[in-house]
C-alpha cells in the first residue's frame, strides 16, 4: 500500500509540474493591457538574485512622456520553458489620459547584482476607448455675478479631440452651440449658457425642457433632455 501511495504521489507531483510548465510558458511574458486610459505593463525579467529595474515611456518623437522610479526585487520563480529559467515580473501602471493615441516605446532597464545591465524595448499601440456622456446640469454664478446654466459631460480618450454641443428648444430650433478642443483625455467637458438664443436679435429663452445634442471627434452624436431653470 505504501508503495502505491508513493507512486500516486509522484504522479500527482509530475502532473502539477507539467501543468505549471504549460501555464508558465504561455503566461509569463511581457504584456500590456489598456483599460480606458489606464495602461498596465507586466514586464518579464529572466535572472535570479537581487535586481533593480526602472522604465520609461517614449512617444513617436522620442520624447519621454512617463518615467517610473527604480524598484528592487529579490523574489523569483523557477520555470521550465525551453530549459529551466529563473524569472520574475514587475508591474508598471500609468494614467494615459494626457496622451494622444499612437505608438509608444516602453523601455525597461534591469541591473543585476553583478552590475550587468539589460535593456528591453516593447512597442505599445495606444488606442484609448472614446466615450462621451451627458452627466448633469446646475445653476451657477460667474465672477461677475451673472446666473448661468452649466452642463457637464463625462468623457475619456479625448486628448486632442474637439467636443461639440448644440441646444434645441421644444420646436427643435437651434438656440445655442459650443465647441471645445480637449487638452486632457479624462477631464470633464462643461459649458455655461445664459439662456439667450443665437444672433443679435435673439430673445431670452423661456424656462422649460430643452434638448442637448453632443458628440466629439470619433464618437457618434447623442441627445439628452435637461431643464432650463434660469
Amino acid at each position: 500500500m505504501k508503495r502505491w501511495q508513493t507512486i500516486l504521489s509522484s504522479c500527482l507531483i509530475a502532473l502539477l509540474m507539467l501543468t505549471s510548465v504549460v501555464w508558465a510558458a504561455t503566461k509569463y511574458k511581457t504584456q500590456t493591457k489598456i483599460d480606458g486610459t489606464k495602461l498596465t505593463v507586466q514586464h518579464y525579467v529572466v535572472g535570479s538574485g537581487k535586481i533593480k529595474n526602472s522604465a520609461v515611456l517614449f512617444d513617436k518623437k522620442n520624447k519621454i512622456v512617463a518615467r517610473w522610479n527604480p524598484v528592487t526585487s529579490n523574489k523569483w520563480y523557477k520555470i521550465y520553458e525551453n530549459g529551466y529559467k529563473d524569472i520574475r515580473f514587475l508591474h508598471y501602471v500609468i494614467d494615459t489620459g494626457t496622451l494622444a493615441a499612437g505608438k509608444y516605446r516602453f523601455v525597461a532597464t534591469t541591473t543585476f547584482d553583478n552590475k550587468r545591465t539589460v535593456k528591453d524595448t516593447h512597442v505599445i499601440n495606444y488606442k484609448p476607448k472614446l466615450t462621451m456622456k451627458y452627466n448633469r446640469t446646475k445653476v451657477v454664478r460667474n465672477s461677475n455675478g451673472d446666473i448661468l446654466q452649466r452642463l457637464y459631460f463625462k468623457k475619456s480618450g479625448s486628448k486632442g479631440k474637439t467636443c461639440y454641443a448644440q441646444i434645441f428648444d421644444k420646436r427643435n430650433k437651434l438656440v445655442h452651440s459650443v465647441k471645445y478642443k480637449a487638452q486632457n483625455g479624462n477631464q470633464d467637458f462643461a459649458f455655461s449658457w445664459n439662456g439667450w438664443g443665437r444672433g443679435t436679435s435673439a430673445k431670452k429663452c423661456p424656462k422649460g425642457i430643452y434638448t442637448v445634442k453632443y458628440w466629439m471627434d470619433g464618437v457618434n452624436p447623442k441627445t439628452a433632455k435637461f431643464r432650463l431653470s434660469i
